[in-house]
């Protein structure tokens, strides 16, 4: 990740900034409340299929807030959590342990599960367990139990522009191929090509709904459900709604033309060039005609 800087979000809660990706890890709206809106509340563990136990994967755990949530989420249920990550870099973890303003949100319990994953990769609670797969997620992914079903993916790399690797066609299938009939994969991104795969792999796709007070964002986040035979997903969660026209359409771009990564050991630039010359043969709209189009049909709206 290169240099990490600290930086504070309008929430209060602690952010970094890397130098090498040249990108934040949270939102400057808020780390907590990015945490909270865009992957706990659409998670919603409380109606996943299952009885009493859920699986899940948080892929780049980084300072750890989703996970912690999501801790905080089951700390007063039943629920039983086996819990697995994959992340790089420990120091994203280190460094929010480390941090008042990052600790005072969280338990004693939260903090010592989290202090665990830094100390000796894995927690282990009476009803919670957790292991820590650093290094390449992937790579890592592949140390994951072979027959376990996951019933909730969290996706929080750094964006498909700087960190093709972990949005590539075939680790996107690395992860939906983990996924327990009814079960989410969830991530902040609405890019067209990360949507598009997720379909072609077999994925229902979903728009996280914005709040009726950000008026900027046609959608903050996607959800991606493994749905099998009649299964039925229950919930009571009104934060996700099919894709609108708008969004349909932009996966009949050139943004929706996948990254690739068929090694598994492609760098970056390989990544992003691959895609770049598949996208110049391709006959698809161009992304920036679709975009044109869209804004002045808004703009005959408001007129």
């Amino acid at each position: 990740m290169g240099e990490l800087s600290n930086q504070s979000t309008a929430d209060g809660s602690p952010t970094l900034y890397s130098n090498l990706f040249k990108e934040s890890f949270h939102s400057k709206s808020g780390a907590i409340a990015e945490a909270r809106i865009k992957f706990l509340a659409p998670a919603d563990v409380n109606h996943l299929n299952t009885k009493d136990k859920i699986n899940v994967l948080d892929v780049c755990v980084g300072m750890g807030y989703n996970s912690a949530c999501l801790l905080e989420s089951i700390s007063n249920t039943s629920l039983t959590l086996h819990w697995w990550g994959l992340e790089l870099d420990p120091r994203p973890l280190k460094i929010a342990l480390q941090s008042l303003d990052f600790t005072k949100n969280w338990s004693r319990e939260i903090l010592n599960n989290l202090e665990s994953l830094v100390e000796f990769s894995e927690w282990n609670q009476k009803r919670s367990k957790g292991i820590m797969l650093w290094g390449d997620a992937r790579n890592t992914i592949k140390q994951l139990p072979t027959n376990l079903k996951l019933d909730l993916i969290l996706l929080d790399a750094f964006s498909p522009s700087n960190c093709p690797s972990l949005w590539s066609k075939e680790f996107l299938f690395d992860l939906s191929s983990r996924l327990s009939p009814g079960g989410k994969l969830i991530t902040y991104c609405t890019a067209a090509a990360i949507r598009n795969t997720l379909r072609d792999l077999g994925l229902e796709v979903l728009s996280l709904k914005p709040s009726q007070e950000d008026k900027k964002h046609w959608s903050i986040g996607t959800v991606a459900i493994f749905r099998q035979g009649d299964i039925e997903v229950k919930t009571k969660n009104q934060s996700w709604v099919p894709l609108s026209p708008r969004e349909e359409e932009h996966l009949l771009t050139k943004a929706s033309i996948p990254y690739r990564d068929p090694t598994g050991e492609s760098t970056s630039k390989e990544i992003l060039i691959r895609r770049k010359i598949e996208q110049s043969k391709s006959n698809l709209e161009c992304s920036s005609s679709w975009q044109k189009r869209w804004e002045k049909e808004q703009l005959i709206k408001s007129d």
